[in-house]
Parts: structure tokens; C-alpha cells; sequence
């Protein structure tokens, strides 16, 4: 972190937002449960704008149930010696067999972007650091929003990625993400969200 940078105005500014409320504020930071009540399939913490999250609630079919795979004990997940936790088959699938299916822990737009100016004289280095800062802030919230369950799975997850200044809970969404191209803010599809999964994001990938 830059020395002169005043981590004191970082301020988190943002909206408790009722899952059920269609928000249209875009200047507004979302922190809502999706989808509440429960329907028994669990739910998931969202960091979201306020336009994006209208496009969830106004999806055709919204909230649907998942689905239920005929053979639960198809994996299991367990350590390994060298690489942490994998999801390991148990029995030959067949193409096309559902394997599980989950509600993920958190999605958030995969660039948090800053929560306030940063002076211009800083490298793009420090503006890095200072970025993860704060963002580390708004994992930080939504992670403390989950179930006590989901939250010990959260952070059971592993992180790659610390030794480059980013926050524990914020380097677990960088390694564990899975884009969701469907949804982004705006018009702009590069501003595309992450999920991250309970079981789905401790399959092995490249």
C-alpha cells in the first residue's frame, strides 16, 4: 500500500437491498440475498447494481428451483497430497448425466472497480493495492451476510494469491470464480459477473 494513502476514506457506502425489490439506482452498491425466503435449495449473497439485479428478478421463470441429479454419489470431494481439495468421480458418468447442482456462495461483478478517488499521482502498481483495499471491504460485507454454513465454506475455498496484496476474502473470489457471461451491468459485456461455488469451484481447471 502507498504510504500517504488514508485508508480511513475508503469508505464503504452501500444499500441493504430487499431481494424482492427491483433497485434501478445504478450509483448504488446492492447487498442482497437471492433469492429470500429460502425455497430450500439455499441462497446466495450478491454484490450487484441495481439494474442488474432488476434483470434477475424480471428473468422469466425467476426463482426457479435447481434441479436434482438422479445419482448424488456420482463425486466426492476430498484432499490431495499436493493440491488441496478436488472433486474426484466415484463412478463412470455417461455424457450428459447432471452431477450436482448448487446455488453459489457469491456473485459479484468480476471488476469491483474503487470506492473512491485515488490520488493521480500513484503508480499503477499502487493503484492496484489500493483497489484490492478496498474491495477486500465489500467481500468482506457480503461474506458476513452468509449463513454460518456458507460462510465457513466461503472461506474454506483456497487462495492463490497471497502474496500480491490482495485481502483473504477478496484473493478466494479471484481464484474460485466462474464467470457468468449472461449477466453484466449495462450494455457493456465486459462488465460480466463471478460465482463462486461450494463444490463447483474446487473442480480442477485450466
Amino acid at each position: 500500500m502507498p504510504v500517504d494513502y488514508d485508508k480511513s476514506k475508503a469508505k464503504l457506502e452501500y444499500k441493504e437491498s430487499d431481494a424482492m425489490k427491483t433497485d434501478v439506482d445504478e450509483n448504488l452498491i446492492l447487498f442482497t440475498t437471492i433469492p429470500q425466503p429460502s425455497d430450500g435449495d439455499g441462497s446466495s449473497e450478491w454484490i450487484v447494481n441495481g439494474p442488474t439485479k432488476a434483470k434477475v428478478l424480471k428473468a422469466p421463470g425467476y426463482p426457479a428451483r435447481i434441479p436434482k441429479p438422479h445419482r448424488p454419489d456420482l463425486y466426492e470431494v476430498r484432499s490431495t497430497p499436493d493440491m488441496g481439495f478436488g472433486v474426484f468421480a466415484k463412478y463412470d458418468i455417461k455424457r450428459g448425466d447432471l452431477i450436482f447442482s448448487e446455488r453459489p456462495l457469491l456473485v459479484s461483478p468480476m471488476s469491483l472497480g474503487s470506492l473512491s478517488e485515488i490520488p493521480s499521482h500513484y503508480t499503477p502498481s499502487q493503484v492496484k493495492q489500493v483497489v484490492m483495499f478496498q474491495n477486500e471491504q465489500l467481500v468482506e460485507t457480503a461474506v458476513g451476510r452468509m449463513t454460518e454454513q456458507n460462510r465457513a465454506n466461503y472461506k474454506s475455498l483456497h487462495n492463490s494469491h497471497q502474496e500480491d496484496g490482495s485481502g483473504p476474502l477478496l484473493g478466494i473470489m479471484r481464484t474460485n470464480g466462474y464467470g457468468v457471461e449472461a449477466l453484466y451491468d449495462g450494455s457493456n459485456e465486459k462488465f460480466i459477473y463471478t460465482a463462486i461455488n461450494n463444490v463447483g469451484s474446487r473442480i480442477n481447471h485450466r
